[in-house]
């Protein structure tokens, strides 16, 4: 795993053709440490910048897996939503067997390519940000999916146990015995699509043709009401207009097809206490992480929503 405070150099000896320039820290990604690499190609005789995506301690935590990331952004590499690999980068660590000398492959990275641009701000309209969710849905689907009672128990596990109040107990059990409100077939969902994960090319950009889309870590096939419920919990939406939005769009992409907009608003709001739930855990393992304070203040207020949810 890497969690090293200065980029190793060695971490790139896999690569072929390249020459490291440059790594500097990125700010703000909330789940690891990435850094921005600047690598110089000799046969081309060109440099380029990516981005380096580490296997760590966090992403481990949140049950990310960096193989899948790979895989995902393979799949869909023409579709001009999201960045490209350049590879899956691997180490071939000893087997603990004595009597095994075959090698482990451990993912130790991931690199992709830097998309230039800017971060979206709410000049890119809600509207728009429904529609590239929409564009997300009709991607190919991906082979893992995900399970929210399984990604809840990986949380619940990688909790400390300061955290396991009779409040806390009392939503876990709850949910975890819920059946999940599944509504539509599954389809590919990115799972985090806030604007802080879209980049355009400039501030005043509210188009969604050259809007692209970063971090597809927690990316996954899925109900896509519940992406679409993650995505108004995470940009403040108004629900109904979102689910109009999204519902138009969809229909526009998909030859007119008749998208019922009640049948989609009472399953986005079905999903909507389950996001909050995740968030939850999410926020305490976060907090057992970092130590950030905020964390824990996100973490608490939810708690008391989901307890007079489960009281009603």
């Amino acid at each position: 795993m890497v969690d090293d405070e200065h980029f190793d150099c060695d971490l790139l000896i896999a690569l072929p053709d390249t020459e490291l320039i440059s790594a500097s820290v990125l700010t703000g990604g909330l789940t690891n440490r990435c850094w921005k690499l600047t690598l110089f190609h000799p046969s081309i005789n060109h440099s380029k910048e990516y981005v380096w995506r580490p296997f760590s301690t966090s992403t481990q935590v949140f049950g990310i897996e960096r193989q899948h990331e790979y895989q995902l952004l393979s799949l869909i590499a023409d579709s001009e939503l999201a960045p490209k690999p350049l590879q899956l980068v691997v180490s071939a660590e000893p087997s603990a067997e004595k009597s095994t000398s075959q090698p482990i492959a451990q993912v130790i990275g991931l690199v992709v390519e830097w998309l230039s641009g800017v971060e979206a701000t709410t000049v890119f309209s809600d509207q728009r940000l429904c529609q590239l969710q929409a564009k997300v849905h009709q991607l190919p689907l991906p082979w893992w999916r995900l399970d929210v009672h399984q990604r809840a128990e990986h949380y619940w596990q990688h909790l400390h146990t300061d955290h396991h109040t009779s409040s806390l107990f009392s939503i876990y059990r709850f949910f975890q015995s819920q059946p999940l409100p599944v509504a539509f077939d599954d389809c590919c969902c990115h799972f985090d699509l806030g604007r802080y994960n879209v980049i355009v090319p400039s501030i005043n950009t509210d188009t969604i043709a050259s809007a692209k889309i970063i971090d597809w870590e927690y990316a996954a096939a899925g109900d896509p009401s519940l992406d679409l419920a993650m995505t108004i919990i995470a940009n403040a939406l108004d629900i109904e207009q979102a689910v109009h939005d999204y519902c138009d769009y969809r229909a526009l992409i998909n030859d007119e097809t008749v998208f019922n907009k009640q049948q989609w608003l009472t399953a986005v709001i079905a999903w909507l206490p389950w996001c909050q739930y995740l968030a939850l855990l999410w926020y305490l393992v976060g907090y057992d992480l970092w130590q950030q304070p905020e964390y824990l203040q996100q973490a608490l207020q939810l708690q008391q929503q989901l307890i007079e949810y489960i009281n009603k």
